[in-house]
């Protein structure tokens, strides 16, 4: 690695990223000191530009092997009240699935977002994480996550088959495509297959 840290900021023409270091212990932790370098990456990032806050542990997942992060779903809401900017999409891994949540969110001066929290962390590991039932039952896009304070929707997830997610950021838009891959008794010449589309209007933060 020739990263000079851990932890970072990668500036492109249209989008910033800011990337966490939060990978051990089990739900993540940061230190001071990255908190701090978080609250000012996200006050300096551009506001011209999207904005993606990617890290290890996934805020959301109804996986039934980790679950979501209160932990560092705290550090991230207080890094917004600190820095006074909202992310545009959330990044996660950790869990061996595809799940795609939209939170409700009103900033300080009350605009109305929909940030997508995405976990995509099926891209080769052999163990998937299926998604928790409900009354013997798989849970249905559309569950809400039941905490005090939230507004957070699942829209859609895949937990049976490998994938990948590409993201296509212009200056007005952020377009989403998750892609499966075929399993290992199948043919490895068959094509991946589009299985998740969003966008993200970055003028008025909507998602179709």
């Amino acid at each position: 690695m020739t990263q000079p840290n851990v932890y970072w900021t990668l500036e492109a023409p249209y989008l910033t990223i800011i990337g966490l270091y939060t990978n051990v212990p089990e739900g993540g932790q940061l230190d001071t000191d990255q908190i701090a370098w978080f609250h000012a990456e996200m006050a300096a990032a551009d506001r011209k530009k999207a904005l993606i806050i990617a890290l290890h542990h996934p805020i959301y997942s109804f996986d039934n092997f980790h679950s979501g992060s209160i932990r560092m779903r705290g550090i991230l809401d207080d890094a917004i009240s600190a820095s006074g900017r909202v992310p545009d999409l959330v990044l996660t891994g950790h869990v061996h699935n595809y799940q795609r949540f939209t939170r409700a969110f009103t900033s300080a001066d009350g605009t109305p977002y929909s940030i997508p929290y995405i976990v995509t962390g099926a891209g080769g590991y052999y163990h998937l994480h299926a998604v928790q039932a409900v009354a013997g039952n798989s849970i249905d896009p559309g569950h809400t996550v039941q905490d005090a304070g939230t507004d957070v929707r699942l829209e859609t997830y895949c937990d049976d088959r490998n994938g990948f997610l590409r993201l296509e950021v212009s200056q007005d838009e952020i377009k989403g495509t998750y892609l499966t891959v075929p399993r290992p008794q199948e043919s490895w010449s068959d094509p991946a297959n589009p299985f998740d589309h969003f966008t993200l209007k970055l003028k008025d933060h909507t998602l179709v």
